[in-house]
């Protein structure tokens, strides 16, 4: 076990030691204290802005229970939930992929292309038009996602810089669509799109939105949980994760294993911009997503990669970017108090990950217990 030893007064040290594995219990217990520690962090940072952080929290729990918001909190944290349990699939590769967002936006336009061409006649309509919705955002979500993957095997790029440019690459093509070639002609020049027609849109018409999204969420969560614990895949795609150059050696061909989860990843990512284009907004427009792609990066280490807690750790981000926009035109908090809270919730989460794996101890440096 590799140890880091800080030096103390006389003959004691602090060791860094690597923590042995937590129970799944314990390891859940840290992470819930962890994310209590950062809303008491936000609450601190609100009362030295000024803002009462029980006001705030309080009006927080009125806004998230009440029947009206439920809808609105389903319909926010869908997108959210799609994208993280896809990242589960990287993550669990240890292929550290921050492009949701980016695969997000590729899927948007996707769709929004298959709308725009059964707008000039070249693709039916009808039920087709949404198969081929779903399936265009899925694969070009997808394909987005194989470009960093595809370099880090080749040629051992960092998948965190090119999913990161990679982002930036997908938002400035919409950007220059909505602009361009597809702006609305009836749109009183506004940068946005035609709207998406009802039979292009995830939820049937006369269908609850919310309850469409929560059986598609189930779905996914519940069909990567198999495929994590009871398929070959799944079982590969742990191997790689914990040691790729053994599982190489034991006949894995590691490069393909991580091919088809980072493809996986970047689908469920494409099908989140169908969700946000289609139903969320109805159209493509400048900034449509306000960083789905990155909050499902928290959701998806908050929940430990588990696609059931990761659902509901996703559900959390909907509520806190719900009732943003209440609480802003209710008590006057400013729309940077819900990325505060965001942003305590990521620094817990990466600091909880860190006591999970690790534990210091005071010892003597003669070789004595701590």
């Amino acid at each position: 076990m590799r140890r880091l030893n800080i030096p103390l007064a006389g003959s004691l040290s602090i060791r860094l030691e690597r923590r042995p594995e937590l129970s799944r219990a314990r390891s859940a217990l840290v992470t819930l204290l962890f994310l209590a520690m950062a809303f008491l962090l936000s609450g601190a940072i609100f009362q030295l802005l000024g803002y009462g952080a029980l006001e705030i929290y309080s009006a927080f729990g009125r806004s998230v229970l009440s029947p009206t918001m439920v809808e609105e909190i389903f319909r926010k944290s869908t997108p959210i939930i799609l994208a993280a349990i896809g990242l589960s699939y990287s993550y669990r590769l240890n292929f550290w992929n921050i492009g949701a967002e980016g695969q997000l936006y590729m899927g948007m336009i996707a769709a929004t292309g298959v709308v725009v061409l059964n707008y000039g006649g070249i693709l039916p309509g009808g039920p087709l038009l949404l198969l081929l919705a779903v399936a265009a955002s899925a694969l070009a979500g997808g394909l987005w996602s194989l470009i960093p993957a595809a370099l880090k095997i080749r040629v051992g790029a960092n998948e965190i810089i090119t999913t990161l440019m990679l982002n930036y690459t997908a938002i400035l093509l919409a950007d220059y669509l909505v602009h361009g070639p597809w702006k609305d002609p009836t749109g009183y020049g506004f940068a946005q799109t035609i709207p998406f027609p009802p039979e292009a849109k995830l939820a049937p018409p006369g269908t609850p939105e919310w309850a469409v999204f929560l059986a598609v969420s189930a779905a996914c969560a519940l069909t990567t949980l198999l495929v994590f614990n009871y398929t070959v895949f799944g079982f590969e795609s742990k191997v790689v994760g914990l040691n790729p150059y053994a599982s190489r050696y034991a006949g894995i061909r590691t490069g393909s294993v991580v091919l088809k989860g980072v493809l996986i990843s970047g689908m469920l990512a494409g099908l989140a911009g169908l969700v946000v284009a289609g139903n969320l907004i109805g159209r493509l427009r400048p900034g449509a997503s306000p960083g789905y792609g990155y909050h499902a990066i928290i959701a998806a280490l908050l929940g430990g990669l588990n696609p059931i807690t990761v659902s509901f750790s996703s559900l959390l981000f909907g509520m806190l970017l719900t009732s943003g926009d209440v609480l802003q035109a209710s008590i006057q908090m400013p729309r940077a108090g819900v990325k505060i809270i965001i942003a305590m919730i990521f620094i817990t989460t990466i600091l909880a990950e860190f006591w999970k794996r690790h534990r210091l101890r005071i010892a003597r440096r003669g070789g004595g217990g701590g």
